[in-house]
């Protein structure tokens, strides 16, 4: 029996557990967190609300905290075959709720730091544990995993971001073709960006870079549909419940690397490369799977062109981060001083220094 091991319990990670509780491929989870508690009555919940639906996951709930010294023991304990974390010191909604007005208008990229320093201390543990089983991350990963990449062990994927484009995509090339939404065979590069400028109220006055193939039975009608783009107004309730909308683009991803037969999706950060791919996964791996007319190389580049939408101009080998002109700007503004870029050593510092204006 496959085990399905998810880090810390946060609002993301609780709803990852929900959904994958009711999806029935994943017959036995286990949940390590610090709240062992709250982690039980939310285990308790995700079974009754599976059981309800038809599926009876075993749910085990153990206690772990990354930043431990025996956290890399208990990794190596549990023996998970896939593992799920999500972790963040200052997720996007205690910025969206809060009444200082510098800290809301922050640059996604400002954030990088409360992203950043929890998946450096988890990664720690689970270089210690030398555990070899698939990794995969919720947490900023179009950048966060390319970071952990550079440094040391990376996670094997992410999950989110790209993928929340495809539905919104197919809906628009429907309507303005009239294509049967299923019939609808789509490929994209693009990077974090893109997926937040989708969710809002108005018309977008520029989209990031990116690729996009959309074909109707063979028939390229991608065209039709890129020129649409721009005009796309899908606005969701912006709170908590958009965390649903994650967890099930977690799922066929999570399901995909403990399956034999590979599953043709789309993702962030494949084996720590920036920005979002279409991939196929399998138990064996992640493949990128780009059309053929396609170079890996351009697609490289527009993702790292498209980094700029979120604040940022480019990373450095070292996983050093620099930040655009207004980034570096708000964050002054922010802190009172000078952060221009952001190495992964100052990651934990600078988000003290974020998480002590939130509070």
């Amino acid at each position: 029996m496959s085990k399905l091991l998810l880090i810390s319990l946060g609002k993301l990670t609780g709803a990852v557990l929900e959904a994958a509780a009711r999806d029935g491929r994943f017959p036995h989870i286990i949940v390590a967190t610090r709240d062992v508690a709250h982690a039980r009555a939310k285990a308790n919940a995700a079974r009754i609300g599976a059981a309800l639906e038809g599926e009876y996951p075993r749910i085990d709930v153990v206690a772990f905290d990354f930043n431990a010294p025996n956290a890399a023991d208990i990794l190596r304990k549990i023996q998970p075959d896939l593992m799920f974390a999500a972790p963040c010191l200052l997720p996007w909604w205690k910025a969206a709720f809060s009444t200082n007005t510098k800290l809301k208008s922050l640059p996604f990229a400002g954030w990088l730091a409360c992203h950043l320093a929890p998946m450096l201390a988890l990664r720690a543990a689970w270089e210690k544990s030398e555990l070899h089983c698939p990794w995969v991350t919720g947490t900023y990963p179009d950048v966060v995993n390319a970071i952990l990449h550079m440094t040391g062990a990376g996670p094997t994927i992410g999950i989110g971001n790209i993928s929340e484009c495809l539905p919104k995509i197919r809906f628009l090339a429907a309507q303005h073709t009239g294509a049967p939404i299923a019939e609808l065979a789509i490929k994209l590069v693009g990077g974090h960006a893109l997926s937040a400028l989708f969710y809002g109220q108005e018309a977008v006055k520029e989209l990031p870079p990116f690729l996009l193939q959309v074909l109707w039975h063979g028939h390229d009608i991608s065209l039709a549909v890129k020129d649409k783009l721009r005009s796309v107004k899908m606005p969701v309730v912006h709170d908590l419940d958009i965390n649903r909308i994650t967890a099930s683009a977690s799922l066929d991803v999570l399901a995909a690397l403990l399956s034999e037969e590979p599953y043709a999706l789309h993702a962030p950060a494949p084996n720590g490369l920036v920005g979002g791919y279409p991939v196929t996964i399998s138990r064996k791996g992640v493949v990128i799977d780009l059309p053929n007319d396609w170079t890996l190389e351009h697609a490289l580049s527009i993702n790292a062109a498209a980094l700029t939408f979120d604040g940022i101009t480019a990373i450095e080998k070292d996983g050093t981060v620099i930040f655009t002109e207004k980034t570096a700007t708000a964050l002054r503004a922010l802190l009172g001083e000078d952060w221009p870029r952001l190495r992964p050593e100052d990651a934990a510092a600078m988000a003290v220094k974020l998480m002590a204006l939130a509070s």
